[in-house]
């Protein structure tokens, strides 16, 4: 039997990953439009809390108390939020097409991983700008935050799913 072909009894199993993967799609395609729907629907009411306007989860009294530089770290911010978005979408697409372990799929985690760590590090500089400076609690919500932690781990999981697919390579090449 030829080691690249899927076995009969892996056919269920690659089945449920396709159709888990269609349901995922789906599920992405909705969390991104309907927000945006929201957005361009009535943006002050979007994410204000108790009277007040959260960016990056920092308070103002309103949106005029934004400072440009927010502004700038939310257009930033939505980029790398789309980017996380369509390399989480590209590697669904790839387990819809029963491409479970390739080069491709360590490419999607690891973008996916950095963008996660990218979005951490801008909400830390946010908060950094917004308490006028950098402080011991800014230095301990960047190595606590969940952003910047859960991309580094799923950077290793995409640097750990490569080694693998290495090995599995070099065993497929050995006589």
């Amino acid at each position: 039997m030829n080691a690249n072909e899927i076995s009969p009894k892996a056919n269920p199993r690659l089945n449920r990953i396709q159709k888990t993967s269609r349901y995922l799609k789906a599920c992405v395609l909705l969390y991104i439009v309907v927000p945006l729907c929201a957005m361009t629907l009535n943006f002050k009411s979007l994410h204000v809390t108790n009277g007040m306007v959260s960016v990056f989860g920092l308070p103002y009294a309103s949106v005029t108390d934004i400072p440009a530089a927010m502004y700038v770290f939310c257009a930033i911010g939505m980029g790398i939020y789309l980017l996380g978005v369509i390399s989480f979408f590209r590697l669904l697409n790839l387990y819809g097409k029963g491409v479970i372990f390739s080069a491709a799929n360590v490419l999607e985690i690891k973008r996916l991983g950095t963008c996660l760590a990218c979005y951490g590090i801008l909400a830390v500089t946010a908060g950094a700008i917004y308490t006028g400076g950098i402080s011991l609690f800014t230095l301990v919500d960047f190595f606590a935050s969940p952003w910047i932690v859960g991309g580094g781990a799923i950077h290793l999981v995409g640097w750990i799913m490569d080694e693998g697919r290495k090995i599995q390579e070099e065993q497929e090449l050995t006589v």
